[in-house]
């Protein structure tokens, strides 16, 4: 695919810009469903929950994050993202995420009272985003 065909990507937190770079394709993790941003895509602007980023650049190589809650505005082939944390799947042991995603599901069953069960839930949800970010990479090689 041609330059010409390529989306510019850029991912930020409050603390930094985390990605910069060019791409064939992302996947985000829409609040409604999971989204895959493609040239040529409409315009949007939409809430993104705890999940996997996916980003395929121009030569087929795949990076992959595990993001908390933020937001995806795509305008003209340009996809910014902002997000709250965001992990790189290279810097996530698969075998250690997949026992805090068990660890995190013991904490949300035990958990009783609204306010933590929401936050044991947010919990799990970032182990479950962290495991399959780092799975998703193996699997991708």
């Amino acid at each position: 695919m041609s330059k010409d065909h390529t989306l510019s990507v850029s991912i930020v937190t409050p603390t930094t810009t985390a990605f910069e770079g060019t791409a064939l394709a992302v996947s985000v993790p829409g609040t409604k469903s999971p989204f895959q941003v493609l040239y040529n895509h409409a315009p949007i602007i939409s809430s993104l929950d705890i999940g996997v980023l996916k980003i395929e650049d121009p030569s087929n190589a795949v990076t992959v994050f595990a993001a908390r809650e933020g937001f995806v505005e795509v305008l003209r082939n340009n996809v910014n993202i902002v997000v709250e944390d965001l992990v790189s799947a290279t810097s996530i042991d698969e075998a250690e995420a997949e026992q805090a995603v068990a660890q995190a599901r013991v904490r949300y069953n035990e958990t009783h009272g609204r306010d933590a069960k929401s936050d044991a839930l947010r919990d799990l949800h970032w182990a479950e985003a962290c495991w399959r970010a780092a799975k998703l990479l193996r699997e991708s090689h």
